[in-house]
């Protein structure tokens, strides 16, 4: 796994980077398939929703034509269907959304907001603020990606926040979480979001950067992450 995108010292600022590659994959792994029906049956309406705008501007279409999916399938069809969890804003606004894997948030109370009020409870956060109207207009026009990553004791893809969050810190029990960001237009208005997670054991992709870059963290950005006792653990084992 490549994990060029840690850079210390670590920052939450919005850097991003034009991407021409696939936006998703057309061959998904089943397992997610088959995880993304566990968590819609454990978790319900918390995963998905949308906006009267979603369909008064008929973005569903818009949608199945950046996917090049030619059938009748839903907003929720077209998202159980595929590795990514997805999102479509409208003018900066989100209208549609399906995460089955959030990242410690519940992703249908996010419906109606703009970037600024989807990224309010980020530590740290007063460049990717200040930058949310810049962004939203750059979305908008080019097809960008980043990475945001994380070590926890989670195991599974969710981070919803009934997920059980095991308190027993041991290197063999811990995991880096990994979300690969694309944006990308859809029309002149919109533009369609795709989150693909990856968990492996921590073990698998340890490098020293990982814990500088945890170190260079302020103390809200890792009260946010919940790495405050996993960065003292990581410190005392690297001694």
């Amino acid at each position: 796994m490549n994990i060029d995108f840690i850079k210390v010292p670590f920052t939450n600022n919005p850097s991003m980077q034009i991407y021409n590659g696939e936006i998703f994959n057309k061959n998904p792994d089943q397992n997610y398939i088959k995880e993304k029906l566990i968590q819609y049956k454990r978790y319900k309406r918390d995963l998905y929703g949308e906006n009267s705008e979603f369909k008064k501007h008929n973005l569903l279409d818009a949608v199945k034509d950046k996917l090049e999916i030619d059938n009748s399938s839903s907003f929720f069809d077209i998202a159980m269907g595929l590795e990514e969890d997805i999102a479509v804003l409208y003018k900066g606004i989100l209208v549609s959304i399906h995460f089955s894997f959030p990242s410690g948030w519940i992703p249908s109370s996010g419906i109606g907001k703009d970037f600024k009020g989807l990224h309010y409870p980020v530590a740290d956060n007063d460049k990717l603020l200040d930058g949310s109207k810049k962004l939203t207009e750059y979305m908008k026009k080019h097809t960008i990606r980043r990475w945001v990553w994380n070590v926890t004791t989670i195991e599974g893809l969710s981070n919803h926040p009934l997920v059980d969050r095991p308190k027993e810190i041991q290197f063999e029990n811990l995991y880096f979480r990994l979300e690969t960001q694309i944006s990308t237009p859809i029309n002149l208005d919109s533009s369609l979001f795709l989150v693909k997670v990856q968990v492996v054991p921590l073990q698998k992709v340890w490098n020293d950067i990982m814990l500088e870059s945890i170190n260079s963290m302020s103390e809200n950005v890792l009260q946010y992450k919940k790495l405050k006792e996993i960065k003292n653990y990581l410190n005392m084992v690297a001694k």
